[in-house]
């Protein structure tokens, strides 16, 4: 009996999503492709996650266009090789139904979108 009660919520915990609507607001930008790192450029970038309780990540840019991700898979919290913690979640580009990784990390200034081996876009809060 307490091995099920165990694996019931091992399954509870591991079917987190983003289950409240909250607000992330970002400065500047970086992305790599094909493994070369580009410069850093100053941003203003605002991205609503659970938008209107959808699972839909939204990201709104200055000039009024906007970027949005279909959630597909469930979060799942980790660390980097330096300890870093963070949040991961599969998702579904709207536009091109392309598969891309979301990672919001725990120090609460980072963001990532893990697109393809050695192509993502990061975003800073300065």
């Amino acid at each position: 009996m307490k091995k099920l009660i165990l694996a019931v919520l091992f399954l509870m915990i591991s079917g987190v999503s983003f289950s409240q609507t909250f607000v992330k607001k970002y400065t500047s930008v970086i992305a790599e492709k094909a493994g070369v790192l580009g410069k850093w450029e100053t941003t203003s970038i605002t991205v609503v996650f659970n938008e209107k309780n959808t699972g839909d990540i939204v990201f709104y840019y200055t000039g009024g266009t906007s970027k949005r991700f279909h959630q597909v898979g469930d979060v799942t919290e980790d660390k980097t090789k330096s300890g870093a913690g963070y949040q991961i979640i599969m998702c579904i580009d709207n536009q091109d139904g392309n598969k891309v990784a979301i990672q919001l990390f725990d120090d609460d200034s980072t963001l990532r979108i893990l697109i393809s081996d050695g192509y993502f876009v990061e975003f800073h809060r300065d």
